[in-house]
């Protein structure tokens, strides 16, 4: 089976028929290339090594992987798979709280990426344009881009007011039954629907008690995001036979009857929405969506829903958005770096560069401040002149940077630049730390989308910057990337065993003597007692080394 081809087909034919039902999918999830396939997009997650409530790994799962596949297989063709309940964490949140995350074990990711596989080219024909979070080849650029574009025009024409749609708990509140009813509009097959409410009814294993989930969808889950987007599907097609599809013509007739024009933009469960008219318009716009949304079990939160005037500027996606004087003297909508961002941003900076990481290695540091960096530069080099912030950021950095080298090395900063500075940046032998103040502002272009499904090219999913899931820099034996680049200087990337050269990403650094065997272990760690090996050399070498260890400890 070609898993491309049939994906395209499914969007096709959804595409052509909006009202068709489809059947026959549960086969899907039984054939082995489709599972094979679904394996190897979970086996890419960065994730993958985190274990469910039975504790299997990745790993643990791979070292057998056909006999694995093979039981996944047969259970879901006996209608036997069983989903075993979410693992409930806890992750911190930009404003100080905790986000409860689900983790499935292994089969269970598998099965619900064999279930997205199949679901998602079918909505996919469905969604909104104005719809833009956890869908492929669309992403917070291309919202934050789109709000930029429509905020332009003339006096007659500006959005004065702003909606900032928040929900009470949206993941932990979706009714199962309504959603359900969502999903039969498209979906026949009973089996799918069935496992589907199997995921849904799974429950939450939480410091060792099962909790059931008579509502919701686990945050952290594969699946879950689309169902997310599905059920408030309903929202963007309320607003958009009411408000978005209107003629130019039908929105100048509202305006000369004193009503007001409505713009939208959703980025999963948190939503914008214009106003063009009065203040009082727009509260009625809020109470309306309100009254919507309750009759789909949700709750606008009264808190948070915000009701703003665009030149007070408002947070949306990490960025904030405000229409002030531009350079020509006009008023024109600006994508700022909100300064909550910058903070965390030097709280961040600073907290890898604290006196207690100086055992770090200078590589090490060096590849933990670039990923940093670089995330947090790509996402802003689109607003509006980051320019100066970038520059007040490099500065900040530079000094950071020098004071830690100076308490690593106990020397003086004179001596740190004479080092490791060239003028631009500091550096080792090996690596070079990104300057914020290199990366260049890059203008808000709104990207024209068509289903990725339907037309040939490249599936792309957004890759959201956190910092919680970024290296620091921390090794388990420190100063680890130092020694290697050393190690790499003197003898080169030669093996030291068969003798063959290989790329310096291709070989390791190993202990001649191993650690074990020294009474004081930092004595291993001299570079008389480092040699080169390439990989397979080296996984031959530790497998001795382990039956050493093993005879010495008997």
């Amino acid at each position: 089976m070609d898993v491309g081809e049939m994906q395209r087909k499914l969007s096709r034919w959804a595409t052509e028929d909006h009202e068709r039902k489809f059947t026959d999918l549960y086969s899907l999830l039984c054939n082995e290339t489709w599972l094979r396939a679904a394996h190897r997009h979970v086996n890419s997650n960065a994730g993958r090594e985190t274990a469910g409530i039975d504790g299997v790994t990745m790993s643990r799962f791979n070292a057998d992987l056909d006999r694995h596949l093979g039981e996944l297989k047969m259970d879901l063709k006996a209608r036997l798979f069983e989903p075993l309940p979410v693992d409930r964490a806890y992750v911190p949140k930009p404003n100080g709280k905790l986000r409860p995350l689900g983790i499935p074990g292994i089969k269970d990711r598998i099965v619900q990426e064999a279930l997205r596989m199949a679901l998602e080219p079918i909505w996919e024909a469905d969604f909104s344009i104005h719809s833009y979070g956890f869908r492929p080849n669309r992403s917070t650029y291309d919202a934050i881009a789109t709000i930029g574009n429509r905020l332009t025009g003339q006096s007659g024409q500006v959005y004065q007011w702003v909606i900032e749609g928040d929900l009470t708990s949206y993941y932990d509140t979706i009714p199962h039954r309504k959603l359900m009813k969502a999903v039969k509009k498209r979906i026949a097959d009973k089996d799918i629907r069935i496992l589907m409410w199997k995921f849904l009814r799974a429950g939450v294993m939480e410091k060792g008690h099962l909790k059931d989930t008579p509502t919701g969808v686990p945050q952290g889950g594969i699946v879950s995001p689309l169902l997310a987007n599905l059920y408030l599907h309903k929202l963007d097609v309320y607003m958009e036979s009411k408000y978005l599809t209107l003629t130019k013509w039908q929105r100048s007739q509202r305006r000369a009857q004193g009503k007001s024009n409505f713009l939208y933009v959703r980025y999963c469960d948190d939503f914008v929405v214009f106003c063009n008219g009065t203040k009082a318009e727009a509260q009625k716009m809020k109470q309306e969506l309100g009254e919507l949304l309750h009759t789909m079990g949700l709750t606008l939160s009264e808190e948070k829903t915000k009701l703003t005037h665009i030149t007070e500027g408002f947070d949306f996606l990490g960025d904030r958005v405000i229409r002030s004087i531009g350079t020509h003297g006009r008023m024109v909508p600006k994508v700022l770096i909100p300064d909550k961002a910058i903070q965390r941003l030097r709280e961040k900076l600073g907290a890898l560069l604290a006196p207690n990481t100086h055992n770090d290695s200078v590589n090490a540091k060096i590849v933990a401040l670039n990923r940093v960096i670089r995330g947090w530069c790509h996402y802003y080099r689109n607003t509006s002149s980051p320019a100066e912030i970038f520059g007040a950021l490099s500065y900040f950095l530079y000094w950071k940077m020098a004071h830690w080298l100076g308490r690593k090395f106990t020397t003086s900063i004179a001596k740190v630049m004479k080092r490791f500075w060239n003028g631009k940046t500091f550096h080792t032998k090996s690596h070079s730390l990104v300057m914020p103040q290199e990366f260049t502002a890059t203008k808000l272009m709104v990207r024209r989308w068509y289903n990725p499904y339907t037309v040939k090219g490249s599936i792309k999913r957004e890759l959201l910057f956190s910092y919680e899931t970024l290296w620091t820099g921390y090794e388990t034996r420190q100063g680890g990337m130092d020694i290697r680049e050393e190690i790499l200087l003197r003898d080169g990337p030669t093996c030291a065993t068969c003798g063959g050269t290989f790329h310096a990403s291709e070989v390791h650094a190993d202990h001649i003597v191993l650690r074990a065997k020294f009474k004081d272990p930092r004595q291993a760690d001299r570079l008389d007692n480092y040699q080169i090996l390439c990989t397979a050399c080296h996984r031959a070498k530790t497998e001795a080394d382990l039956k050493t260890l093993s005879r010495m400890r008997r």
